[in-house]
Parts: C-alpha cells; structure tokens; sequence
C-alpha cells in the first residue's frame, strides 16, 4: 500500500511493529524463558493486505468499539443515524471506521510513535469533528504501553478500543484453548442473539464467564455457542487509574502477558469467525486460533441508561490507556504463577 509508514520498537527483549494503516499492531516477537523467539500476533503480509480483507486485526478501532443498537444514539434533543454495517446495528463506528483509516505517524523518540487521525463532523453519521490520537511505546522493562485520546468540537460518544490478537505459543500454532487466563472480574454483560448488550449486569458465579481462579480458555467451550464474544467487568476500575485486569499465560513455552487499564471493561474474543485466513508467513489462521483482550466501555453505552452513559463533552479529552507487560516463566513456577492473586 503506497505511502503507508511502518514503525519499529524494542526494549525488554521485545520487539513490537506498527503501520499507519490502521494505526495497526502487525508483530510483536516474544522470548520464552529459554530464549526461544515467537511472533504472538496473527496478522497479514502487508498494508495492502489489510486494506484488502479489511476487519480490524490489530487495529484501533472507533469512534465507538463494538456494538450501537439499531446504528442510532441521542445526544441532547438531537438523534444521529450512524453507519450500520452490522444490520440493523453499528458496528466499531460504522463501515469505514478508524481500522479502515490511514493514520499519520511519526517517531516521538526511539521507544516510542504517535499515530493521528482526523475523523470529520458526520463522519459515518457521528457528530463532532474528532481529532484522535495512539501513542505506542516499548520500555526496557519489556511492556508495551498504548495510550488513546481524542478530542471533538461537539459533544460526542467515543469509545477507542485497540483490536489486538494473541497466541503466545507463535502466530502459527493452531488455537489459543489451551492458555490459561485469570480475569479480574466478577461481572459480565448478557446479550441478545445479535450480540447487543441487554442491560443486565449479571454475575460470573456458576458461567462459562468465571476466569476470577484462572482456567484453560478452552475449558467451557462446550457451554458456549461459538466460543467468547462477551463484555466482562472489571472489577478493580477506578476512573482515570491504570489497574490490573487478567493474566494470560501459554503453559508449554511459559510466555506469559498481564494487562493493566484505566477502563471498566473487557471485551474476551475468541476469533470465533476466523476461517482459513491466509497469513503472514503462511500461515493460516482458523477459529480460535487467537484471543483479542480489548479494555473499552460497555457496548451500547449511550443507549442502556444501566450504563450510565455519558457524553464526552465538545473540548473534553477523551482517554484509554493499557499497559501489556510480557515476561517468561520456568516450567517449575508456573504452579505459583497460576495461585497468585491478580
């Protein structure tokens, strides 16, 4: 794709690689104890490719991650029909939303790029001229930070998610069923056939839901239509805080991933739709051959009173920051590592 800057960062013993095309994650190479080098993120050759499959792999996704039933919201006595590429609803912002975009980056120093997109009053029906921005950097501790803002010069709903991907056993290797993965939420978000949010806050006890112990991911498929496509809630958030959400480990190489985040909740996905995709390498990617861990607001926020939405305001800075640390464990201290708390 012509004129589409790729951007490379190290620190920690990682390596982690970004285009403008999406303001996308396209590689990020992990050590196993051993010294042994994966890349955990499924992805495609190049821009190109992206552009050409579309979907948002790797992706910042927006104005508003996941669901809008019926593709409308009301701000105020005005109501906004919005692009509705998941018929009748919105999808991640619309048919061309941020994943969609050529963003515009630049290094801000070696460890670190600031990626920004303008996104016009209107654009897929949204309103508010939004100017948005993703900074990505790598510290010598081996975490990857990702910070989202934005602005807009009317009141607005914003909701930028970062569409991540992994397999910490290597982009190649089959399904992510047997990591294990602690989540910190008690919590979780029913949902409608259509995937729509009923407004319930319902309790993990006794669900396909409760990673509060940690377990396989694979374990309660069988309990599931599909596999995980569902909104957990956080249950340390506290606004404007970065703080610890799950663990995620690959128990054969030891590889292991916590996320810190300033959001209430977690979207778990399994790439329930993933379907020979061809990949970079040659590889080709199945059904849940990866897990995306995306903090966000609740789907459907501005629509579900329950969710207490609330508009950012013309001139406000909009706000997510993650933090993926990655480290290496030994085959003796996973025991311990599986019993901490999180």
């Amino acid at each position: 794709m012509t004129g589409c800057k790729s951007f490379q960062l190290e620190g920690g013993g990682i390596v982690v690689e970004i285009i403008e095309y999406g303001a996308r994650v396209t590689r990020c190479l992990l050590p196993d104890a051993f010294g042994a080098t994966v890349d955990a993120v499924p992805g495609l050759e190049s821009a190109g490719d992206y552009r050409q499959r579309g979907g948002t792999m790797g992706a910042i996704v927006g104005r508003y991650a996941n669901r809008i039933s019926g593709g409308m919201i009301a701000i105020g006595d005005q109501t906004y029909q919005l692009s509705q590429n998941d018929h009748p609803h919105t999808m991640h912002g619309g048919a061309a939303n941020f994943s969609n975009s050529l963003w515009s980056g630049e290094y801000t120093s070696g460890n670190s790029v600031q990626l920004r997109l303008t996104s016009p009053d209107g654009d897929q029906g949204w309103p508010g001229t939004v100017q948005s921005c993703v900074n990505y950097s790598v510290n010598d501790a081996g975490e990857l930070s990702i910070d989202m803002s934005a602005t807009s010069d009317k009141d607005t709903y914003l909701n930028m998610l970062f569409h991540g991907y992994w397999n910490l056993g290597g982009h190649n290797e089959e399904t992510v069923l047997g990591h294990w993965l602690k989540i910190a939420a008690d919590f979780y978000l029913p949902k409608s056939p259509q995937g729509i949010p009923t407004g319930e806050i319902a309790t993990v006890a006794d669900t396909p839901f409760d990673f509060r112990r940690g377990k396989l991911i694979g374990r309660d498929f069988n309990h599931l239509k599909g596999g995980y496509g569902h909104n957990l809630c956080l249950r340390n958030y506290r606004p404007g805080k970065l703080v610890p959400a799950l663990l995620l480990v690959n128990p054969q190489s030891g590889r292991a991933l916590t996320l810190h985040t300033d959001q209430p909740g977690l979207q778990l996905y399994t790439a329930n739709q993933w379907s020979q995709i061809a990949g970079k390498a040659g590889a080709r990617y199945k059904a849940h051959a990866a897990v995306a861990l995306e903090s966000q607001l609740y789907p459907n926020s501005p629509n579900t009173p329950t969710f207490n939405p609330v508009p950012v305001r013309a001139g406000e800075v909009y706000r997510h920051r993650m933090v993926f640390s990655f480290r290496a464990f030994q085959p003796d201290e996973l025991a311990s590592v599986f019993g901490a708390p999180l």
